[in-house]
Order: C-alpha cells, then structure tokens, then sequence
C-alpha cells in the first residue's frame, strides 16, 4: 500500500487542510471585523463632525440674528430717534414749515428703510431681479456698480431662496464697503430653468492670508446652505465670490403654492 494511502496519512493531511482552512476563516473574519470596526469609527466621527459643523452654524445664526437686532436698535436710537428728536425741537421752536415737511419726509423714509431690511415689502410679487435691483440703488452713491442680470426663464423664483438671496448680496456689499474699502463692484446674475448663478467681484483688500471666516462670511455661508446652493470665495485682485443653486426643489415655485 502506498504511504499516502494510509488511513494515518490521509488523516493527518484533513487534520492540517482543516488547520489552514481554520485560519484563513479566522483570518477572514478579523478582517471583516476591523472593516466594520473602521467604517462604525469613520461613521462615528462623520456624525460627530457633522454635529459640530451644525452647531457651529446654529451658533453663528444666533450670533448674527443677536448683531441684527442691536443695528436695528442703532439705527432706530441714532438715525430715527436723533431726528424725531430735533423734528420735536423744531416744533416747540416754530420752526418754518417747509423746513419740517423735509424732516418730516426724512423720518419716514428711515422708517421705509429699516423695515426694508427686516423683510423686504412686496416679496410674494417681486421678482429676485427687480429686489436686487432695488439694493445696487441702495449702494449706488458709495460703488461705481456694474451690474447685469440675464433671466432665461419664466418660472418664479421662491420666496426662500429670493430672501436668503437677497441677504446674501447684502452682506457681500457690506463687506466690500466695511472691510475691503472697495470702490467698484461688478454683479453678474443668470437665471436659467435648471440654476441661479451670481459672480460678484469688488477691487477691495481681498481676505488676507490666514484669515478666519468672521460673521458676515459665517452668514452668508449660513444662507447658502439653507437654499442648497454652492460658493466659491477667494482674493484676486480684490474679492471675489462665484455661486450657484442649482436644487429645484428649494429654487422655484413648486405649481401648488
């Protein structure tokens, strides 16, 4: 009889194939298990990094709703206040009444502007363009503005998104005017049935290196993630800031509303 036809042989060889096939089990499992073990660890920290990142958001909206309501009391107490002040001086002074008819026609248009900026009139009917329109006049006396705007759709942009929008073309003007000293910007606007799209460049300081987002960026970042959108931000030759929403849900009408 041959030596590997021996019953002690033909054991010894399943003895040691059940060793092998035993350790690349063994082995096989580990592995899977560190797998798991890894993709529950990444998972955990996604959420966890996902959780700060939402936080940090909230924080920063509370923080910049809490800077809104103090320039609003501003301007109310600075603007509004001083001149009804001096408009109640001039009453108890006799003051000649053309004289008070422009003191008069001054205060309301404060009260027409901060209303203004808590919640633009007429937002249901107005269009984004003619909004925007509305806040290049508002800025018109400090920039030399070009601004452009190519509508290629008839659909009605959201109130959501017109108002986040809005805000952040605001804030943007603030911050060419407040940090970047800018004398001109150009505000390029397209609206497609597919997308909203915007450049907006000023010949400002830029961000410098190493800069850290403060509240106005905090803000705008804030906005754009509550319309879907996608930005682009970056200093060349001043500041400029490249945006896109592109969901439709979140971007049109939708034909029930």
């Amino acid at each position: 009889m041959a030596l590997w036809q021996k019953e002690e042989t033909i054991i010894f060889w399943i003895v040691v194939s059940l060793f092998f096939i035993s350790a690349i089990l063994i082995c096989f499992f580990w592995l899977f298990y560190r797998y798991q073990q890894n993709m529950y660890q990444q998972k955990v920290a996604h959420l966890e990094n996902e959780h700060r990142f939402k936080e940090s958001l909230r924080l920063s909206m509370l923080e910049s709703q809490e800077n809104e309501r103090a320039r609003i009391a501003h301007d109310l107490h600075d603007s509004l206040n001083g001149h009804l002040t001096a408009l109640q001086w001039s009453v108890d002074l006799d003051v000649e009444r053309p004289k008070l008819q422009d003191k008069i026609k001054f205060c309301i248009a404060e009260v027409r502007r901060i209303s203004h900026n808590l919640y633009p009139p007429l937002l249901e009917d107005t269009s984004l363009e003619t909004l925007i329109s509305h806040q290049v006049q508002h800025w018109i006396s400090r920039y030399e503005i070009d601004y452009y705007i190519d509508v290629r759709t008839q659909q009605s942009i959201s109130n959501h998104v017109k108002l986040h929008f809005l805000r952040i073309i605001q804030e943007l003007f603030v911050n060419s005017d407040k940090h970047g000293h800018a004398t001109r910007v150009r505000l390029h606007l397209r609206i497609t049935p597919a997308s909203l799209c915007m450049a907006y460049c000023d010949n400002g300081k830029g961000l410098p290196p190493g800069y850290q987002a403060g509240l106005g960026i905090k803000s705008i970042q804030n906005r754009m993630m509550m319309i879907a959108g996608q930005y682009k931000a970056k200093s060349y030759q001043g500041f400029q800031f490249i945006s896109i929403c592109s969901d439709n849900k979140h971007l049109y009408k939708q034909a029930h509303s």
